[in-house]
């Protein structure tokens, strides 16, 4: 049996071999734009993973990790946006759902663009990144409702603007097309 899930292309991407002919800037902005960060625990009906893929490049130091940090959840338009904890809990279960989206990032997602795999100083910069989005994300989006969890980073000055699906969307794909415009692979 076929393990397979159709795109908002038509394409189909396939589980257990995820290939970089199955991949689109275009699903990945669409996707990604519709999936509500934070398991829907959110003060706004609709801040998406794109948003924050969108904040984490903002947040990098280095230029040459945005499209980095664009794509760091990618894989997320096909396993959705499950919270760090719920992955942990697979774990026990022997279920490795991070491993299965660093494949799909490594499989399909870089080689689709002419990426390379992350230097260690990119890598550290979009994980740092990353936290620096979640502070802020937890100040600004979920209101720090939460009693056990309290970010590592500091949130960015600056308040997050919420998006409409549609802006986020456009401005998701128009920032991903920049960043790969040097990798020669925007399509």
């Amino acid at each position: 049996m076929t393990f397979f899930m159709t795109l908002a292309s038509g394409r189909d991407f396939h589980f257990a071999k995820p290939t970089p002919d199955m991949i689109c800037l275009r699903d990945i902005a669409h996707h990604l734009s519709r999936h509500n960060r934070w398991r829907e625990n959110i003060e706004w009906p609709s801040f998406s993973v794109a948003q924050h893929s969108l904040l984490v490049a903002q947040a990098c130091r280095l230029p040459q990790s945005r499209p980095y940090a664009l794509l760091h959840d990618a894989p997320e338009m096909i396993t959705g946006d499950n919270i760090t904890p719920w992955k942990g809990f697979l774990l026990t279960l022997g279920v490795d759902l991070v491993a299965y989206e660093r494949r799909i990032l490594n499989e399909a997602i870089y080689p689709a663009f002419g990426l390379p795999s992350p230097a260690p100083a990119i890598a550290a910069d979009v994980h740092e990144a990353d936290q620096i989005a979640l502070a802020t994300e937890f100040r600004d989006v979920v209101a720090g409702r939460s009693g056990n969890f309290m970010p590592k980073a500091r949130p960015l000055p600056t308040r997050i603007k919420f998006m409409t699906q549609p802006v986020v969307e456009e401005k998701f794909l128009l920032a991903l097309e920049g960043a790969l415009r040097p990798y020669g692979k925007v399509a």
